[in-house]
Protein backbone atom coordinates (compact mmCIF):
# COMPACT_ATOMS: atom_id res chain seq x y z
CA UNK A 1 0.00 0.00 0.00
CA UNK A 2 1.49 3.30 -0.63
CA UNK A 3 1.29 6.14 1.31
CA UNK A 4 -1.48 8.13 -1.33
CA UNK A 5 -4.09 5.41 -0.67
CA UNK A 6 -5.49 6.04 2.76
CA UNK A 7 -5.97 9.74 1.40
CA UNK A 8 -7.48 8.55 -2.23
CA UNK A 9 -10.04 6.61 -0.61
CA UNK A 10 -11.52 9.34 1.83
CA UNK A 11 -11.11 11.64 -1.37
CA UNK A 12 -13.20 8.81 -3.37
CA UNK A 13 -15.76 8.99 -0.31
CA UNK A 14 -15.34 12.78 0.26
CA UNK A 15 -16.86 12.99 -3.39
CA UNK A 16 -19.48 10.24 -3.06
CA UNK A 17 -20.70 12.41 -0.13
CA UNK A 18 -20.77 15.67 -1.92
CA UNK A 19 -22.35 14.57 -5.03
CA UNK A 20 -25.53 12.56 -2.87
CA UNK A 21 -25.81 15.79 -1.09
CA UNK A 22 -25.94 17.92 -4.31
CA UNK A 23 -28.23 15.12 -6.11
CA UNK A 24 -30.84 15.70 -2.99
CA UNK A 25 -30.65 19.47 -2.91
CA UNK A 26 -31.66 19.00 -6.90
CA UNK A 27 -34.25 16.67 -6.47
CA UNK A 28 -36.04 18.89 -3.88
CA UNK A 29 -35.66 22.06 -6.04
CA UNK A 30 -37.14 19.96 -8.79
CA UNK A 31 -40.11 19.55 -7.04
CA UNK A 32 -39.88 23.37 -6.25
CA UNK A 33 -40.04 23.97 -9.50
CA UNK A 34 -42.78 22.12 -10.52
CA UNK A 35 -44.86 23.68 -7.72
CA UNK A 36 -43.91 27.58 -9.34
CA UNK A 37 -44.45 26.48 -12.68
CA UNK A 38 -48.20 25.26 -11.77
CA UNK A 39 -48.37 28.35 -9.95
CA UNK A 40 -51.61 30.26 -11.72
CA UNK A 41 -49.98 33.78 -10.45
CA UNK A 42 -48.79 35.64 -13.01
CA UNK A 43 -46.68 38.32 -10.15
CA UNK A 44 -42.89 39.11 -11.49
CA UNK A 45 -41.93 37.29 -8.04
CA UNK A 46 -42.57 33.75 -9.28
CA UNK A 47 -40.47 34.65 -12.36
CA UNK A 48 -37.61 35.64 -10.70
CA UNK A 49 -37.96 32.67 -7.96
CA UNK A 50 -38.22 30.35 -11.37
CA UNK A 51 -35.00 31.62 -12.85
CA UNK A 52 -33.31 31.41 -9.53
CA UNK A 53 -34.28 27.83 -9.12
CA UNK A 54 -33.41 26.71 -12.36
CA UNK A 55 -29.91 28.21 -12.21
CA UNK A 56 -29.37 26.33 -8.79
CA UNK A 57 -30.59 23.17 -10.48
CA UNK A 58 -28.29 23.25 -13.22
CA UNK A 59 -25.32 23.74 -10.99
CA UNK A 60 -26.35 21.43 -8.63
CA UNK A 61 -26.80 18.55 -11.33
CA UNK A 62 -23.53 19.30 -12.92
CA UNK A 63 -21.93 19.29 -9.41
CA UNK A 64 -23.13 15.92 -8.67
CA UNK A 65 -22.06 14.99 -11.85
CA UNK A 66 -18.70 15.86 -11.79
CA UNK A 67 -18.38 14.83 -7.67
CA UNK A 68 -19.90 11.12 -8.99
CA UNK A 69 -17.16 10.86 -11.85
CA UNK A 70 -14.57 12.15 -9.49
CA UNK A 71 -15.05 9.24 -6.55
CA UNK A 72 -14.89 6.81 -9.56
CA UNK A 73 -11.80 7.92 -11.29
CA UNK A 74 -10.06 8.49 -7.64
CA UNK A 75 -11.31 5.21 -7.07
CA UNK A 76 -9.75 3.57 -10.45
CA UNK A 77 -6.44 5.64 -9.23
CA UNK A 78 -5.62 3.43 -6.18
CA UNK A 79 -5.38 0.87 -8.81
CA UNK A 80 -2.75 2.64 -10.76
CA UNK A 81 0.48 3.90 -9.85
CA UNK A 82 0.34 7.56 -11.10
CA UNK A 83 -1.53 8.04 -7.72
CA UNK A 84 0.32 11.68 -6.85
CA UNK A 85 -0.74 13.29 -10.31
CA UNK A 86 -4.35 12.01 -10.02
CA UNK A 87 -4.67 13.57 -6.54
CA UNK A 88 -3.59 17.32 -7.90
CA UNK A 89 -6.05 16.72 -10.91
CA UNK A 90 -8.88 15.74 -8.84
CA UNK A 91 -8.25 18.48 -5.99
CA UNK A 92 -8.58 21.23 -9.09
CA UNK A 93 -11.79 19.73 -10.17
CA UNK A 94 -13.16 19.38 -6.58
CA UNK A 95 -11.91 22.91 -5.94
CA UNK A 96 -14.10 24.29 -8.98
CA UNK A 97 -17.19 22.15 -8.32
CA UNK A 98 -17.19 23.45 -4.43
CA UNK A 99 -17.29 26.91 -5.73
CA UNK A 100 -20.13 25.91 -8.11
CA UNK A 101 -21.97 24.26 -5.26
CA UNK A 102 -21.66 27.23 -3.08
CA UNK A 103 -22.99 29.63 -5.91
CA UNK A 104 -25.70 27.16 -6.04
CA UNK A 105 -26.35 26.43 -2.46
CA UNK A 106 -26.85 30.48 -2.21
CA UNK A 107 -29.32 30.59 -5.47
CA UNK A 108 -31.00 28.03 -3.54
CA UNK A 109 -31.32 29.68 -0.64
CA UNK A 110 -32.33 33.16 -2.52
CA UNK A 111 -35.11 30.77 -4.22
CA UNK A 112 -36.35 30.20 -0.88
CA UNK A 113 -36.01 33.60 0.41
CA UNK A 114 -38.33 34.82 -2.74
CA UNK A 115 -41.30 31.69 -2.85
CA UNK A 116 -42.38 33.26 0.20
CA UNK A 117 -43.45 36.71 -1.44
CA UNK A 118 -45.39 34.71 -3.98
CA UNK A 119 -48.18 34.08 -1.14
CA UNK A 120 -48.38 37.16 0.99
CA UNK A 121 -46.19 39.50 2.38
CA UNK A 122 -46.33 38.14 6.40
CA UNK A 123 -44.94 34.74 4.61
CA UNK A 124 -42.37 36.58 2.18
CA UNK A 125 -40.99 38.61 5.33
CA UNK A 126 -40.70 35.01 7.06
CA UNK A 127 -39.27 33.26 4.20
CA UNK A 128 -36.81 35.86 3.54
CA UNK A 129 -35.84 36.10 7.51
CA UNK A 130 -35.15 32.46 7.71
CA UNK A 131 -33.02 32.30 4.29
CA UNK A 132 -31.06 34.74 5.53
CA UNK A 133 -30.13 33.63 8.47
CA UNK A 134 -29.79 30.51 7.00
CA UNK A 135 -27.24 32.19 4.49
CA UNK A 136 -25.33 33.70 7.45
CA UNK A 137 -24.75 29.87 9.18
CA UNK A 138 -23.57 28.67 6.32
CA UNK A 139 -21.22 31.10 5.85
CA UNK A 140 -19.84 30.66 9.33
CA UNK A 141 -19.89 26.75 9.10
CA UNK A 142 -17.91 26.74 5.08
CA UNK A 143 -15.87 28.92 6.45
CA UNK A 144 -13.82 26.24 8.90
CA UNK A 145 -13.69 24.16 5.71
CA UNK A 146 -12.88 26.48 2.41
CA UNK A 147 -9.31 27.59 1.77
Amino acid sequence: MTPTQPLLALLAELYRQCAFISALVTGFLFAFLAVILTNKSTKRIDDWTAIFTIISISLLTVCALGWTFNAASVQAALLTESQTRILSKYQTIHHHLSVLFILGFYLFLLSLGLSGWIRSKMVGIFSSVSALFAGIYAIWLLHYFIN
